[in-house]
């Protein structure tokens, strides 16, 4: 839980606002649909209200035997009414009248329409008496399907560059029909014809087109305060991520931090036992010897005070700065690693040269070779690891003095994807069944008798190692030598 991938919310986020942006757009394609097969919905309503006008006005003048209206100039006796005895009549004041039957009716309606702008009428027939009734393309195709069943066809047609809703219904033969074309060979019952409606589309796609721009305005602007939500969210959800990885990570540095003061209480009350231990060893063991030597002085006879006082007081003031020796020893220790870590790159090859130097210079008489194999910089505090190298080569140092020709090495090697430094020698070594217990404050090895030690050193390298992160270890064998490798963690 230390780290919360924000490329997976990231995707998360912008899948939420595709299929957001998806569903916007569904929606207002089904709304726009919707919108225009309402308006056709509505020009073909108003289509089959003038289809059935003019079906019910032809019916009425079909009922009441046609009718007789005045001749004019724009209004002449049907030719093709002429086989009808009394198509033409005068009235007693003069007027000359023409017989008008349901289809002349409709065709000088329709040629009244076809004037203006608004809704056009037209009859047609697949068998016309006149040619002006003849069927246009759509017609004959919505006659041909009344003849197959059909009681109605529509769709919205271009004509003269203008879009319209066309409607067409058939005419069937009713009885009154036959005065004037029975003898046509019609039936009561058979289709002659029908009467085809044209809507203009303009006015109402007018009206749809502010209903759509008005969808789209509104579609939009839920569209986006859809978005804002969706990013305003997500960005709530980072925040919250983000606090939940900063709590986890506050509580793992804290585990961490208990883990590491738990395991220096151990290491403290292990070295607090073996300190005690010294103390009652160590220390007591000059102590008793100072006490010794005063008891001897004060037994001296006084012809001998002057003489054997002198020796006896030197040896006194060399046990009292071998305990003084100790203390100081012990205060560093327990001192050394508790400031903060001050990590920088640091050069361990000129440091270790510096060392190398200060140890050859203490024992000029000695041949030794301190080799260090290449460039070595690492990130840790300078100070701190100084005393690490310092306790490491100057223990290669010390426990080669029986070689003729000490050889001690300070190096680097890849180990695991880390970097390993190690000092190897060719000493005294050591019992490999000691090695867990090089590292404890104040134990010695069982072969350094003769040695110069307070079994502080080692320990004080695990310390400050163990602060960088990093681990210790060795190999050894006796009269073989020894290395000893350390790591440290990244900063």
């Amino acid at each position: 839980m230390q780290h919360t991938q924000p490329l997976i919310l990231r995707r998360y986020e912008m899948g939420l606002a595709v299929g957001w942006t998806l569903a916007i757009v569904i929606l207002l394609t089904v709304n726009v649909w919707h919108e225009r097969e309402q308006t056709v919905e509505t020009a073909r309503t108003q289509a089959r209200s003038n289809f059935q006008r003019d079906l019910t006005y032809r019916q009425w003048n079909a009922a009441n035997g046609a009718v007789y209206v005045e001749v004019r100039k724009d209004l002449q006796p049907n030719p093709y009414l002429a086989h009808i005895r009394d198509r033409d009549v005068t009235t007693p004041s003069g007027k000359k009248l023409t017989l008008v039957n349901p289809a002349y009716m409709s065709r000088l309606v329709f040629d009244l329409a076809a004037q203006g702008q608004e809704v056009k009428g037209h009859i047609s027939s697949l068998r016309p008496l006149r040619s002006q009734n003849g069927a246009d393309p759509w017609e004959r195709h919505a006659l041909e399907t009344f003849a197959q069943g059909a009681t109605e066809a529509s769709s919205v047609e271009e004509m003269g560059g203008t879009s319209f809703l066309r409607l067409m219904g058939p005419l069937r033969t009713v009885p009154e029909c036959l005065k004037c074309h029975g003898k046509d060979g019609y039936r009561v019952g058979d289709i002659r014809g029908g009467i085809s409606v044209a809507v203009p589309m303009a006015p109402l796609w007018a009206i749809a087109g502010r209903t759509i721009r008005l969808y789209l305005l509104s579609f939009l602007l839920l569209w986006l305060a859809g978005l804002a939500g969706i990013f305003a969210g997500g960005r709530k959800l980072r925040e919250a991520i983000r606090q939940r990885d900063r709590a986890a990570r506050e509580i793992e540095a804290l585990n961490r931090d208990l883990l590491a003061m738990t395991s220096e209480l151990k290491t403290a009350n292990h070295e607090l036992e073996s300190f005690c231990a010294t103390v009652s060893h160590d220390l007591r063991s000059p102590l008793s010897c100072i006490s010794g030597y005063c008891q001897l002085i004060e037994q001296l006879p006084a012809d001998r005070h002057t003489s054997e006082c002198g020796r006896y007081t030197g040896i006194i003031g060399q046990q009292a700065r071998r305990m003084e020796r100790l203390i100081q020893t012990l205060l560093d220790f327990a001192h050394l690693t508790r400031g903060a870590l001050n990590r920088e790159a640091t050069d361990l090859r000129e440091i270790g040269e510096e060392i190398a130097a200060e140890l050859r210079f203490s024992s000029l008489g000695r041949q030794g070779n301190v080799r260090i194999t290449a460039d070595i910089v690492a990130e840790c505090d300078a100070a701190l690891l100084r005393v690490v190298l310092h306790n490491l080569l100057g223990n290669a140092w010390k426990y080669t003095a029986p070689r003729e020709c000490a050889e001690i090495v300070f190096g680097t090697r890849a180990e695991a994807g880390e970097t390993v430094y190690y000092v190897a020698d060719n000493g005294i070594g050591f019992d490999e069944s000691q090695k867990e217990r090089l590292f404890e404050a104040f134990h010695r090895l069982d072969n350094a008798d003769g040695f110069e030690g307070s079994g502080i050193g080692l320990a004080t390298v695990k310390r400050i190692v163990t602060r960088h992160g990093g681990r210790i270890w060795c190999k050894g064998a006796l009269d073989k030598g020894a290395v000893f490798s350390f790591t440290l963690s990244r900063a």
